[in-house]
């Protein structure tokens, strides 16, 4: 839950920044734009999961409307006075659920992706109707609708929210949405579904489609737009690929969107290529969960997508500040969400040592004092915990993780994210984004690094007290007595990703590879429970 009034400042500053700029055919601009039309996507999403928040979320959806307009034509969006007036008094709750668009945060999904895939495949009709899935879908059904304003052709748009299991979606369109589909049934619409995805299972797109078509819609006249191609074999949804195949699909391609530098993927784990000496010791890769990495032709800069607008200026503030305390290299903006810094190319330490224990200490004693998180519940964390031990193990726990020095985690404190700089030091890497994405832990206590780093690490008892002694005597945080909650929460959490991953991987070698790190958790794991029984 956030602040709406906050929201709504939000947005009214980016909006006085952007009427400032002219020029909205070069990058910089492009990102002002981005950054506008994300924030009022992002708070006309919230407002249509409001009740009695039609008007205000009628007027977002205009703004919404004409800064994609002006993003598809790069040209300056349409805002007239009478627009802005109306945006400035419009009436929002106090308290309002924002829902991160993964694709725009985590995967570069850039909603021009959408106005590419239509030039290069156009769609004729006397009548367009675009029905986004919140919350991306709301303002990639925005680029959507541009495209045909465009092109002269009627187009408008609703955005609709499937609700029930992840797996099972369904959608119960209201009076409203239901008067709006019979009309654009007598005006011979074709209808688009715009969403990412499919996701894990393909039920939310599957969802709004059968809904149209108990409406009354012809399957023929709906085409479903996801960002990738459905894979059949994967998709969770109760017999998908007879569902699916009923409607037509046209998925969107790879980004192009991408800085002109950027010449080698090392994504997908490609970068262990470079990083490990030989294959023996790759740790294994669940691609879809990463993100999109490049390298220069030179190797001397890595190019990483953090997200775009705001959700990548975030992470780059953090990464600023971890350079600012010579924990990373140097970053700065590279465009259209990615950011750009030094590749560093050194030895990744293989083991702790004790200088290197110290450093973990220093680290986590930097994250407690650096990246304090003001509101963090423990309520997801701990579910999660006693699902998994339940799930991979058998056995039930009850998890309690008291939330004493609330973060923004690093998450990520396997040896081979760190890298031994040439004067000793060592340096992290990757170390700004996944404390607050969509997968756990997600911001909670600095006792998740602290367990990361022992775990991860392998060290010894010994080790582990140095460890927690040294980061006590520099934070003053007595993390012991809740650090064997977050051991056994940890293990938990990588065991079941870990198995997770095992089921999902296509290639026989990556699938081994997480089988070994699932058995090295489950080790753990086992250790660590038959202690806790004990005590």
């Amino acid at each position: 839950m956030l602040d709406g009034h906050d929201l709504l400042r939000s947005l009214q500053r980016s909006i006085d920044s952007l009427l400032k700029l002219s020029d909205f055919r070069i990058q910089s601009t492009r990102d002002e734009l981005m950054e506008v039309l994300l924030r009022s996507g992002e708070l006309e999403c919230a407002l249509e999961d409001c009740d009695g928040c039609d008007r205000a979320s009628k007027v977002l959806a205009q703004l919404t409307d004409q800064l994609a307009l002006g993003l598809v034509a790069e040209s300056s969006p349409r805002l007239p006075t009478a627009m802005l007036q109306s945006v400035a008094t419009v009436e929002v709750p106090e308290r309002i659920t924002v829902s991160a668009p993964e694709g725009l945060c985590y995967y570069a999904l850039h909603p021009l992706d959408y106005a590419d895939l239509l030039n290069e495949d156009p769609i004729d009709a006397p009548f367009v109707a675009v029905v986004g899935i919140r919350s991306i879908g709301t303002t990639l059904s925005a680029v959507v609708k541009a495209v045909f304003d465009l092109r002269g052709i009627p187009a408008e748009r609703i955005t609709v929210r499937p609700t029930g299991h992840p797996f099972d979606r369904s959608l119960s369109l209201t009076d409203r949405d239901r008067r709006w589909v019979e009309g654009g049934i007598q005006l011979g619409a074709l209808f688009l579904v715009v969403d990412e995805g499919p996701g894990l299972s393909g039920s939310s797109f599957l969802a709004v489609a059968e809904a149209l078509v108990q409406v009354g819609v012809a399957q023929s006249r709906i085409i479903l737009l996801p960002s990738s191609s459905p894979n059949f074999s994967s998709l969770l949804a109760l017999d998908v690929a007879n569902r699916w195949s009923r409607f037509r699909t046209i998925p969107v391609k790879p980004t192009r969107r991408i800085p002109a530098e950027a010449a080698r993927d090392i994504g997908w784990g490609e970068w262990r290529k470079i990083v490990f000496p030989k294959e023996d010791s790759w740790r294994g890769v669940w691609g879809w969960t990463e993100r999109r990495k490049f390298l220069s032709e030179d190797q001397r800069h890595l190019f990483r997508f953090d997200g775009y607008g705001h959700y990548g200026n975030v992470v780059r503030s953090r990464s600023q500040l971890l350079a600012e305390q010579r924990w990373g290299p140097e970053v700065r903006p590279a465009g259209d969400g990615f950011t750009l810094s030094a590749w560093i190319d050194s030895r990744r330490p293989a083991w702790a040592n004790r200088n290197v224990v110290l450093r973990l200490a220093q680290y986590c004693a930097f994250r407690a004092a650096n990246f304090e998180y003001p509101i963090a519940s423990s309520d997801e964390l701990e579910q999660m915990t006693e699902m998994n031990l339940e799930r991979a193990l058998g056995i039930y726990h009850t998890a309690v993780l008291p939330i004493e020095r609330p973060v923004v985690p690093d998450a990520r404190m396997m040896p081979y994210e760190w890298i031994a700089s040439p004067d000793g030091r060592l340096i992290k890497v990757d170390a700004a984004s996944h404390g607050d994405d969509h997968f756990y832990p997600g911001p909670t206590d600095i006792a998740w690094d602290v367990a990361g780093a022992i775990v991860e690490w392998n060290v010894d008892q010994e080790a582990s007290d140095l460890l927690v002694s040294e980061y006590r005597r520099i934070s003053g945080d007595a993390i012991g007595m809740r650090l064997p909650a977050y051991l056994i929460a940890y293990c938990a959490f990588r065991l079941a990703f870990t198995l997770s991953a095992t089921k999902s991987v296509n290639d026989p070698e990556e699938a081994a590879r997480f089988k070994r790190d699932a058995e090295t958790y489950r080790q753990r794991l086992a250790s660590l429970l038959s202690r806790a029984t004990a005590a």
